[in-house]
């Protein structure tokens, strides 16, 4: 958990004030939300490997178990089942924010990250997701980042071949992991274990390498073909690049058909984003459609959320190949001038 100190400081809240301010400008109205919650409450909008992760403690008053907040979206979705926010939707809400995990001191991992995020409450259609991933770019563009590169995917595409594949539910679970990791040995391991068909063990293992363009989403087709679920993710997945596409974002995307987030209730369209210098995601998000239904009725929604502490190494490492390239310019015009 680092000290930001006072230089860094004022560039981090810079960055925060103009990720918000493009946010509200868009619709999206700031929630704060509380930094701890009661165990019991949180948990049914947790995955039980997140919930490992949590710094818990014990209620002075109530001896109720206690937890830093792990994951904002889960807050929201608790929020607004519980009728917090009203019941007209649908509802656009941003969040500035501190979520607190778990990870070994070796994974190179904070363990107090910085977010700026959007949640869009009550739509189901392609052009809410569409909506989601333009205003994330707006976002990336707004602070300056000039570069980067989003993952594009439907988690229901590599979940319908593992469930045409009749791999059991702990299966499933390890086998999404694997692909997530493109880890396709371990993969291939789970399979063999699973005792799954070639004919399925073939498509399950192209799959999570099928990334691109356009022509990735016809390979997905015909792998999918007879799975009505995975067909129905690569339409939905088809109509949301489309829109991308005639909105001018084509030159930022890339479709990834074994694409995974780290949380379980993502269960449509999700993506990540990439920027050189950064080894790791800069933010992402996605579909979620049944996580409110977990604390109440189901509300699709889907939502983004950027790492600030990423975003801004993301940008710091553009300044530095800005920098670079300049001097290296300088050094190529001086040294034609003494050739000359």
């Amino acid at each position: 958990m680092a000290t930001i100190l006072p230089a860094a400081a004022k560039q981090v809240r810079a960055l925060e004030a103009q990720l918000l301010g493009r946010l509200t400008r868009r619709g999206y109205d700031e929630v704060i939300l509380p930094t701890f919650e009661y165990l019991d409450v949180l948990t049914p909008g947790l995955e039980p490997e997140l919930i490992e992760k949590c710094y818990k403690f014990a209620d002075r008053t109530t001896g109720r178990i206690l937890l830093l907040r792990p994951d904002a979206t889960a807050q929201i979705a608790r929020t607004v089942a519980m009728g917090m926010m009203g019941t007209q939707l649908p509802l656009r809400v941003s969040y500035r924010t501190s979520v607190f995990r778990y990870e070994p001191e070796h994974a190179g991992r904070d363990r107090e990250i910085f977010q700026v995020g959007a949640e869009y409450i009550g739509a189901d259609d392609a052009a809410a997701d569409s909506e989601m991933l333009i205003l994330m770019i707006e976002c990336l563009k707004q602070v300056g980042l000039r570069s980067f590169k989003i993952s594009l995917g439907h988690v229901g595409f590599f979940k319908g071949l593992l469930v045409r594949a009749g791999l059991s539910a702990a299966g499933q679970k390890r086998a999404e992991q694997a692909a997530a990791r493109k880890d396709l040995p371990r993969l291939q391991e789970i399979l063999t274990s699973e005792q799954v068909a070639a004919r399925y063990t073939t498509s399950i293992l192209e799959a999570p390498e099928l990334c691109g363009q356009a022509e990735v989403l016809d390979r997905g087709r015909v792998l999918a073909k007879g799975d009505k679920s995975a067909t129905q993710a690569l339409i939905r997945l088809a109509t949301v690049y489309r829109l991308l596409c005639q909105a001018g974002h084509q030159d930022v995307l890339f479709l990834d058909l074994g694409e995974f987030r780290g949380f379980d209730y993502y269960d449509g369209v999700v993506f990540d984003v990439f920027a050189e210098g950064v080894g790791v995601e800069l933010g992402g998000g996605g579909r979620y459609d049944h996580l409110i239904g977990r604390f109440g009725r189901n509300i699709p929604s889907t939502g983004f959320a950027l790492n600030v502490d990423r975003l801004f190494r993301g940008l710091q490492a553009q300044s530095s190949a800005s920098v670079a390239g300049t001097d290296a310019s300088k050094r190529i015009r001086k040294g034609s001038k003494r050739t000359s």
